[in-house]
């Protein structure tokens, strides 16, 4: 527009501004506007085909810088998302207790979207929900009641439609809303129903002060993530608690087959995603794009490779494969296939006859499990050897790593490897054992297991290795 007077949609804005003469063209990316660069003058101008042409090629150059930064942003998001769908599943795979799953599962939610407060109800038999947990601000504000029936308030709500709830202005909501969230600035709720399969595990409530909270798809797809993940943990938490070890080990592998069919193709997905995204990328030449896609796919193969290997321990039982050795067997086979360490099973002595109480199966097998995870995370190993043999009364199994080893006297006050030797001690101690370790930098590490057993005098003793 040369003379924009002429125009009266914008006579009175230009005049107020002193400007005569504009013009604008599209920012484009691949064919996509992604947005508009305008210029103006205080002078009448004319612009010439040369101007025209140039400020299209400038609005190509910043077209193309913009969606490199929006993808960038969205990199950045799915790789918060991954972390967040992570740690929920850490706490799937590695914790049995409830409250700890639950308030790992809450404050993952805080870390990574706009909500400042979040709780779990969990349903009882009778069919309340119960709250059992709370974290973030204001807790006074949401213990008013702590006990809701189906269809009553928004957790109710929830439950009853088992679907999402989600209101913006809590203050038209009187009939649902508890009057200390009103009080303590509340505008935000969202209520998430808790499933596993058709059962209603209970809801999972986050609520913010401001009004446009949680507003974003991919806060509203991140909480339903995180909590289809959390329901998995709360059913395998409840049914450790209330069922024995042949009835956990089923359901666990009911578990892992559904953790196969959701997180782990969700985080597949991611890792395509950003494969696709690096491409694109390439071609606006963004180096600093380039490089943090390059750790994004690193990030996404890593989070895929524990989630396969958490599902793979699972599934794996004493009750499969024709007992625990057999089953060992298997397990050693397909972590040689997928980590690419050289794995053996060793047996000496009497070993093929030993008998474990079934509850020392499944926790000799977590250990081993364990043992063999550090051992492809952290030792940088070449080969590895689980070895069984009789000392007196007890069974002495050995997971032996020429890897770069560590010092037992530093270890770290918080992580691994202090969580991880904790777990697998506790679980050797659950059942009657001992557990130590044996490591020293750059001279590998042996993580030694003493169950006691009783052995089958028929059996013909055999060594193996």
């Amino acid at each position: 527009m040369e003379r924009v007077f002429a125009d009266p949609r914008i006579a009175e804005a230009a005049r107020r501004e002193g400007i005569r003469s504009a013009i604008s063209v599209p920012l484009k990316a691949h064919g996509e506007v992604t947005g508009i660069l305008a210029i103006a003058t205080r002078k009448e101008r004319h612009f010439t085909e040369a101007d025209q042409e140039l400020l299209v090629s400038v609005g190509g150059e910043l077209g193309m810088a913009i969606r490199n930064a929006t993808l960038f942003e969205t990199s950045l998001q799915r790789n918060r998302e991954m972390g967040a769908l992570l740690t929920v599943s850490r706490a799937v795979v590695s914790s049995l207790d409830l409250p700890e799953v639950l308030d790992r599962s809450l404050d993952t939610i805080l870390d990574v979207t706009s909500a400042e407060a979040a709780e779990i109800w969990l349903a009882e038999e009778g069919g309340d929900l119960v709250l059992k947990c709370h974290r973030g601000a204001a807790p006074e504000a949401f213990h008013e009641w702590t006990r809701f029936q189906v269809g009553e308030g928004f957790p109710g709500l929830a439950a009853q439609a088992r679907s999402p709830v989600v209101v913006h202005d809590l203050s038209r909501e009187p009939r649902f809303l508890r009057l200390g969230v009103k009080e303590a600035g509340f505008q935000t709720y969202c209520a998430l129903p808790l499933l596993h399969g058709e059962s209603l595990l209970g809801v999972l409530g986050v609520a913010a002060r401001a009004p446009e909270a949680l507003t974003r798809p991919q806060e509203l797809r991140l909480l339903v993530g995180i909590g289809e993940v959390t329901s998995v943990a709360i059913e395998n938490a409840r049914l450790y608690e209330r069922v024995q070890d042949a009835a956990i080990l089923e359901e666990r592998e009911r578990i892992a087959r559904e953790m196969h069919d959701g997180l782990a193709q969700v985080l597949g997905y991611i890792n395509t995603q950003s494969l696709a995204i690096r491409k694109l990328l390439a071609s606006g030449h963004s180096s600093e794009a380039q490089e943090e896609l390059a750790q994004m796919e690193e990030a996404a193969r890593q989070v895929y490779s524990d989630v396969r290997e958490a599902i793979l321990g699972l599934r794996t039982s004493p009750g499969t494969q024709g007992g625990f050795l057999p089953s060992l067997q298997s397990y050693l086979e397909s972590y040689r296939e997928t980590t690419g360490i050289q794995s053996r099973m060793k047996l000496r002595g009497k070993t093929g006859a030993i008998r474990l109480l079934p509850s020392a199966e499944i926790q000799l097998m977590r250990i081993v499990q364990e043992a063999l995870s550090n051992v492809r995370k952290h030792a940088q190993a070449r080969t590895v050897t689980v070895s069984f043999e009789m000392d007196g009364r007890e069974l002495k199994v050995m997971v032996e790593d020429d890897g770069q080893g560590f010092d037992p006297e530093q270890i770290h006050p918080r992580g691994w490897p202090r969580f991880g030797l904790q777990t697998m001690r506790e679980r050797a101690e659950a059942v009657g054992g001992r557990f130590r370790i044996l490591s020293r930098p750059g001279g590998g590490t042996s993580v030694i297991i003493q169950l006691p057993v009783w052995i089958e005098e028929k059996a013909d003793a055999s060594a193996a290795g």
